[in-house]
C-alpha cells in the first residue's frame, strides 16, 4: 500500500497547502495484501479482495457550489475527542475562505475534530449510507465550530481528478518511502 499526494501539498505550510489536502491509498488487489478480519475466521472462503467486500463510492469532480442549488452534504470521521465513535456532520454546504487566495467548502456548525481529516464529504446521501464523494475533511478553527474540505471542482481549478487518475494507474514499483510525489497535474 502507500499514498499518492500532490507536490505544492509537499511544498506548502498549512494554511497555504489546504487547496491540495487530500491523498489517495493505493492497494494492492490480492488476497495476500489484506490480514483477514474477524469474519474471515468462521469464513475463511470469502474474498479478501478490497473491491469484493467493501463497495466503491463515486467520487464528482464537476460539482460547483457556486451555482448548485443548497446541497446537503454529509462530513464522515473519527475524531481524536469522540474516539473511538464514528462520527458526522448533515448540513447545507457552505464556503469560507480560510486564507484570502482559496475559498474552502464550507460546514458550519460541525463540531468535528482533529483526527476527523480525510473523512468523506458525500452529496445525495441515502438511508443505506451510499452517496457521492465531493470533497474531504480538511481543518476547522480550535475555538469554534466548522469543518472546511477543499473543492474537488475540475474545472474550478481542483487537481484532485488528476491525481485520482495516477492513482488508478500508479505501478508500485514507483512508491517510494510508503508514497508518490505527483508534479505534473
Amino acid at each position: 500500500m502507500f499514498a499518492l499526494v500532490d507536490y505544492d501539498w509537499t511544498t506548502k505550510s498549512f494554511p497555504l497547502s489546504v487547496p491540495w489536502d487530500y491523498a489517495f491509498y493505493v492497494i494492492p488487489n490480492t488476497n495476500e495484501a489484506h490480514t483477514p478480519g474477524f469474519i474471515y475466521n468462521t469464513q475463511p472462503e470469502l474474498s479478501r479482495i478490497l473491491e469484493d467486500v467493501v463497495e466503491r463510492f463515486p467520487i464528482d469532480f464537476t460539482y460547483d457550489q457556486s451555482t448548485a442549488p443548497a446541497t446537503m452534504v454529509h462530513g464522515l470521521g473519527y475524531t481524536f475527542s469522540k474516539d473511538p465513535d464514528f462520527r458526522y456532520c448533515a448540513q447545507a454546504l457552505g464556503t469560507k475562505y480560510g486564507i484570502s487566495t482559496y475559498e474552502n467548502l464550507w460546514l458550519s456548525p460541525c463540531d468535528m475534530s482533529g483526527g476527523s481529516s480525510g473523512g468523506p464529504w458525500m452529496k445525495d446521501t441515502m438511508s443505506d449510507g451510499t452517496g457521492t464523494i465531493i470533497s474531504v475533511n480538511s481543518w476547522g478553527y480550535s475555538s469554534s465550530t466548522g469543518m472546511a474540505g477543499p473543492n474537488f471542482y475540475t474545472e474550478g481549478g481542483s487537481k484532485v481528478e488528476c491525481l485520482f487518475e495516477r492513482a488508478k494507474s500508479a505501478d508500485f514499483n514507483e512508491a517510494k518511502n510508503g508514497g508518490i510525489i505527483v508534479s505534473d497535474c
